[in-house]
């Protein structure tokens, strides 16, 4: 039974998928690049034009008098 599993498993491994060329693998850096980089970019990137686009505005109004230099 073990051996025929075993037999198994390996006749699935070698075989490719017919047409499939492999291309050049990926060094380290690119990975990170593409797979940590561009998506905490793109996050970035997105709050930044959301909190542009709906963060809130100062009002341009008289300065009031501070809690600490008047008393009600």
């Amino acid at each position: 039974m073990m051996i025929q599993l075993v037999q198994a498993a390996t006749k699935f491994n070698m075989a490719p998928e017919d047409g499939t060329v492999a291309g050049e693998s990926l060094s380290a850096a690119e990975t990170a690049l593409y797979f940590v980089g561009a998506p905490v970019g793109i996050f970035l990137l997105i709050s930044v034009i959301v909190y542009a686009l709906t963060g809130e505005r100062k009002e341009k109004t008289e300065p009031k008098d501070s809690v600490l230099t008047h008393i009600e």
